[in-house]
């Protein structure tokens, strides 16, 4: 039983540190992602070149009303919700998508290594 609690105890000696770990090199990582990221600047219509044509980019009245046809309310909302996914993965916002994620992680490691405590504790004597 004591090699099964010396395990017990080095797993979760383990998790604990892999959780500090976690944390500070996200939360580092999220920090030099917001101070080098670009700013979002004008976010305003665009147009894209294609074969030498210009076409509007964007939210323009002429696309809603495309999506709207093409894809009904339900094409228009999902094409609006991977606009906003994609959009996370760029620039300052992903520093915010950086930092979430560590403390999530380091919260999923802290967490099993504290139930690991609990576990080893509410086991009977043999």
């Amino acid at each position: 039983m004591e090699y099964m609690d010396s395990k017990n105890q080095k797993l979760q000696r383990h998790l604990y540190r892999v959780s500090v770990i976690v944390l500070v090199i996200g939360l580092l990582g999220a920090c030099l992602v917001y101070y080098f990221a670009a700013d979002g600047g004008n976010h305003g219509l665009g147009y894209q070149m294609v074969d030498g044509v210009a076409y509007a980019t964007g939210e323009s009245k002429a696309y809603v009303r495309d999506m709207e046809m093409y894809g009904g309310t339900s094409g228009r909302l999902i094409a609006g919700f991977n606009q906003w996914l994609g959009s996370l993965w760029h620039g300052k916002r992903l520093a915010y998508v950086l930092a979430i994620g560590a403390a999530l992680i380091s919260y999923a490691c802290f967490w099993f290594a504290r139930e690991l405590e609990l576990f080893a504790a509410d086991e009977p004597e043999a």
